[in-house]
């Protein structure tokens, strides 16, 4: 299949609170979404807004997880995203992906899906009624020069079928959108849910031939809206080794000679020597052209083999550059393919030929963007005067307590004594909580506003200490009903919600009682016996310490990975305290304090 060149354009209505809209691309993936509620019903002000980007960035993900991108494998990442979208917001979602030469589309909701062909103009998915459930999906293939066209249900209310067509007629997408988007700001029925991308294909040259494995990868597309067809060319691999043409010429021309035996020149006749030269001649001419031939033909197979490797190299490493802003891991991914090909190839190519430079200079680059795209950071980290962190201090002078947090004012922990409290400006712990009044079997501590919240692990429960004028009053976290399990926790940590780590390396939030709808994305390798988690209200993440890794994980608080830092000391690492402002890291291993510095 040859490789591709796809450029494209969106146009999007204004949001306003109760309707939103956006148009999407990742790579070769596109989309259009917009969602909408009833006044009445929506409870926060960005609240579609999140959804929205949640909605997208869940089907990125999806899609570049899968193995095998066909039909069927698109499909299944589409109603598995589609599950975030509740039952009380109206939806109109349509996806294209672009797979070799193969669109697959896919309509949920309401939308629609247009393809401009030479000079046809006509419809590949379209619904027009139904719940925001259904879903209908199409595939078939591309040809040079097709334009398609996703739109959203509120956008083809305002944009009937012959008004794009016209738009579209010979033009780019920038072209298109520039023609469409203000007849849509300035329309007197402009709904803020309509939205569209136009995309258009160009395909490359013939020499473009992908990998053998591309080409298993590739189904053909189911009949149930065929766009068109294309031949299909299984393609030979070839071997190219590297000869010496000098040395080939050199071993033919005395084994020519040998066959012809040259008599002294002096027993000639000028006929005679006439005819010697004109064979001497043709020989000359003969070898030549076997070394000639055998040249070409072994430059054609290199030729056809750089044609084999570099361009999926290079779409590997476009793929990962187009990714970086969007998925760091998935980008890293990206390079790495593009590297494996790379590294494959290089040695199949003569030394300093064209093709060898091409495919150096391309793992470089490579090379660099793998540096930059992996988020480890090998760091090291330095000991520090142990008061340099008022908790770690704390920690250091209460060896027998097992959980410690703070707020502005004070540092709690938890021992046989039940939990107390000491001021950061110095002076004694004071018991706060007795003993009877706690769990038995203790798998976190948290403050938050005053109030202290202790997880219980065999309850199911977390205990929720509520400061008042004469102490602390004991109160339920989560309604009955509503009973966790959390006979695995090592930690929480609180910034309005509660987050719970477990050491199966599983975390959990709550937010007012209730599970909310959280999971880490992104991340390398799972993490390993973590037994801390902390994050503030303040803070823009959350931050893990792995200790069977040597690391600390940060992640966003979505569950997007972010970034790690590893360092030998977090291998016996107890505890840690999170400077995000300051981009520092206390770690306490060992009885001492280090620190390490974020980036």
């Amino acid at each position: 299949m040859a490789e591709t060149n796809v450029t494209f354009a969106k146009i999007v209505a204004n949001p306003t609170l109760f309707s939103w809209a956006q148009a999407y691309n990742a790579g070769k993936l596109f989309a259009v979404l917009s969602l909408e509620k009833n006044e009445e019903e929506l409870e926060e002000k960005d609240a579609l807004n999140l959804l929205g980007k949640e909605i997208l960035d869940n089907l990125e993900q999806e899609f570049y997880s899968l193995e095998t991108k066909d039909l069927e494998s698109i499909k299944n990442a589409v109603l598995v995203t589609s599950k975030k979208i509740t039952e009380d917001v109206f939806c109109s979602f349509v996806i294209g992906a672009i797979v070799n030469n193969i669109l697959y589309a896919f309509v949920l909701g309401k939308g629609k899906v247009d393809i401009k062909r030479d000079d046809k103009f006509g419809t590949i998915l379209h619904i027009e009624e139904g719940p925001s459930s259904s879903i209908k999906a199409a595939s078939g293939f591309l040809q040079n020069d097709d334009v398609i066209v996703l739109q959203t249900k509120q956008f083809t209310d305002i944009f009937p079928s012959e008004v794009i067509s016209s738009s579209i007629d010979h033009q780019p997408p920038s072209e298109v959108a520039e023609t469409l988007a203000p007849k849509l700001h300035s329309h007197e029925k402009e709904q803020s849910g309509a939205a569209a991308i136009v995309v258009s294909y160009k395909a490359a040259s013939d020499l473009d031939i992908p990998p053998e494995e591309e080409q298993k990868e590739e189904e053909k597309p189911k009949e149930e809206e065929e766009i068109g067809g294309e031949d299909q060319f299984p393609q030979a691999s070839i071997e190219v080794k590297s000869s010496n043409y000098l040395s080939k010429l050199n071993s033919y021309i005395p084994a020519l000679f040998e066959k012809i035996k040259i008599p002294r020149t002096k027993e000639l006749t000028h006929s005679k020597k006439l005819f010697l030269t004109v064979a001497v001649i043709i020989a000359v001419v003969f070898v030549s052209s076997i070394f000639l031939a055998n040249k070409k033909q072994n430059d054609a197979k290199t030729q056809a083999l750089f044609a084999q490797v570099y361009p999926q190299a290079q779409k590997k490493y476009d793929e990962g550059e187009s990714l970086l802003g969007l998925n760091q891991n998935l980008a890293h991914d990206s390079f790495q393919q593009s590297q494996k090909i790379l590294e494959d190839g290089k040695s199949k190519f003569p030394k300093n030929s064209a093709q060898e430079k091409q495919i150096l200079a391309l793992l470089d680059k490579v090379n660099q963007a793998l540096n930059s795209s992996s988020g480890v950071t090998s760091v090291s980290a330095n000991q520090v005067d142990d008061n340099i962190s008022a908790i770690l201090a704390s920690e250091i002078k209460n060896p027998g307590a097992n959980y410690f947090t703070q707020d502005d004012k004070n540092i709690y922990f938890s021992d046989s004594n039940g939990i107390s409290s000491v001021p950061k400006t110095g002076g004694s712990a004071k018991v706060i909580i007795k003993p009877s009044d706690l769990p038995k079997n203790i798998g976190g501590l948290g403050v938050y506003y005053g109030n202290i919240y202790v997880l219980d692990k065999e309850g199911k429960q977390i205990n929720k200490f509520i400061q008042t004028s004469g102490g602390f009053s004991k109160a339920s976290y989560f309604s009955s009903g509503v009973s966790p399990d959390l006979s695995n926790a090592t930690a929480i940590t609180i910034d309005g919600s509660i987050w719970v780590l477990f050491s199966d390396g599983s975390i959990e939030k709550f937010t007012k009682g209730n599970a909310d709808n959280f999971s880490v994305t992104g991340l390398d390798k799972g993490f390993s016996a973590p037994t801390r988690i902390y994050t503030t209200v303040d803070f823009s993440n959350v931050y893990i310490l792995d200790k069977g890794n040597s690391r600390i994980v940060v992640l966003d608080k979505n569950g997007v990975y972010k970034a790690q830092y590893q360092a030998s000391v977090l291998k016996n690492a107890s505890d840690f305290e999170v400077l995000e402002a300051d981009k520092k890291i206390y770690v306490l291993s060992g009885g001492k304090v280090y620190q390490v510095d974020l980036k």
